[in-house]
C-alpha cells in the first residue's frame, strides 16, 4: 500500500489491522479539525491529495445523534460522493453545531472529478467499518480530539 508508514501531523495510518482494511487515527484540536483531519486521511487512502485540484466546490450536510455517528456518517457520505459523482476532494472546511437531540455538520469541500490519467489513485474505499471505530477526547491538551477509523477496501 502506498500509504503504509506515512505519518502526518494530524493523522497516522495503523498497520496490521486486517488484510482488506486500512486503519488510521485522526487528531484535532477541536471537533471540527478532527473531522477535517479524518476527511484528509480518508482521501489520502484513495488518492495522493497533491494531485487533486480544487476546481469544484461541494457542500454536504449531515445530522446524527452522537459525535461518533456524525463522523461515521460524514466519512460515509464522502465515499458515496466519490462513488456516485466521481469526485475527490482535497480541502475540507467543517462546522458542527448542536441541534435538538442531534449534531449538525456542514462541510464545504474543494476538489474535482476523478481523472485516472492525472490523479495518483491508490485504493478504492468501499465503506467505513465499525471495527475499532470511535471518537474520544484525547488526554493532555484541553479540547484535543482523536478518532480511530477502519476502512474496507
Amino acid at each position: 500500500m502506498a500509504t503504509k508508514g506515512r505519518r502526518h501531523s494530524d493523522y497516522r495510518f495503523l498497520s496490521n489491522i486486517a488484510l482488506a482494511d486500512i486503519a488510521f487515527v485522526a487528531r484535532g484540536d477541536s471537533l471540527q479539525s478532527l473531522f477535517e483531519s479524518a476527511a484528509r486521511a480518508l482521501t489520502e487512502v484513495m488518492v495522493d491529495r497533491r494531485t487533486v485540484v480544487g476546481r469544484v466546490t461541494r457542500r454536504i450536510d449531515v445530522r446524527s445523534p452522537t459525535v461518533d455517528r456524525l463522523l461515521y456518517d460524514f466519512l460515509t457520505e464522502l465515499i458515496v460522493v466519490k462513488d456516485v459523482d466521481s469526485l475527490l476532494f482535497k480541502d475540507f472546511k467543517v462546522s458542527i453545531a448542536p441541534g435538538r437531540g442531534e449534531r449538525r455538520l456542514a462541510c464545504e469541500m474543494r476538489g474535482e472529478e476523478i481523472d485516472r490519467d492525472r490523479h495518483a489513485l491508490r485504493n478504492d474505499v468501499k465503506a467505513v467499518t465499525m471495527h475499532m471505530f470511535g471518537v474520544k477526547k484525547a488526554g493532555g491538551k484541553a479540547g484535543r480530539w482523536e478518532a480511530t477509523v477502519v476502512l474496507d477496501i
